[in-house]
């Protein structure tokens, strides 16, 4: 039997990754299916005179989700430290994440836990991002990731992780006086989203100004 190489581990892990994100976005779908055991309430409580309750779906979407967002701190640890890099890893890791935050946040979004343009901005800054990362490789610029985005990244997660176990599900017949309460709870979202914009911006703005060196070199 051959040996898996200690290379391999962080590829290993981007493909559990992988597993876990559809497991987390199926629990998350599971809440849907009405008089099944994952649209019961784990726990309910009173915030602000709303009363939020969290399903079995998300407390097991959340467990799944934490796991795998610790195989992707992992794996990126890794590759740093021992410089585990290939190109599979290049392809597949972003991808992972992807699969993982934005399936997420677009179930949470349909389940009325989060606003649905939260993951519209997210999706979309991501798409834009990307192009102006395969711009900037064909011009031979590389641009580092800024502190906005890794502040993103993090608020990020710990926002979904708070959803899933702390705010759950929001009703959507509440009555509109307290619906300030669904943007409080929700705050940390709004913050990622500020993050993310602020993030894409000055990515732009750094791949304009390698563009403008790059020129003034010829």
């Amino acid at each position: 039997m051959q040996k898996i190489s200690k290379k391999s581990i962080p590829n290993i892990l981007t493909i559990i990754r992988i597993i876990f994100a559809i497991l987390a976005i199926l629990f998350a779908c599971l809440y849907g299916i009405k008089d099944s055991i994952f649209y019961r309430s784990l726990y309910k409580y009173s915030l602000l005179g709303v009363e939020l309750n969290i399903p079995i779906a998300y407390v097991i979407t959340g467990c799944i989700f934490a796991i795998a967002s610790a195989t992707d701190w992992l794996d990126g640890y890794l590759a740093r430290k021992y410089n585990w890099i290939s190109d599979f890893g290049k392809l597949w890791d972003p991808i992972a994440d992807k699969i993982l935050v934005d399936g997420i946040l677009i179930v949470l979004a349909i389940n009325h836990s989060i606003p649905a343009f939260v993951p519209i901005v997210m999706i979309c800054r991501d798409i834009v991002v990307d192009a102006m990362r395969m711009y900037a490789s064909s011009k031979g610029i590389v641009v580092a990731a800024n502190i906005w985005g890794k502040l993103k990244t993090i608020i990020q997660m710990v926002a979904i992780i708070t959803t899933l176990f702390a705010f759950g599900i929001f009703p959507s017949d509440i009555e509109s006086k307290y619906l300030y309460v669904f943007y409080v709870i929700n705050s940390l979202h709004l913050i990622a989203c500020v993050f993310s914009i602020t993030s894409g911006i000055i990515y732009g703005l750094n791949i304009n100004k390698g563009v403008k060196e790059t020129n003034a070199k010829k």
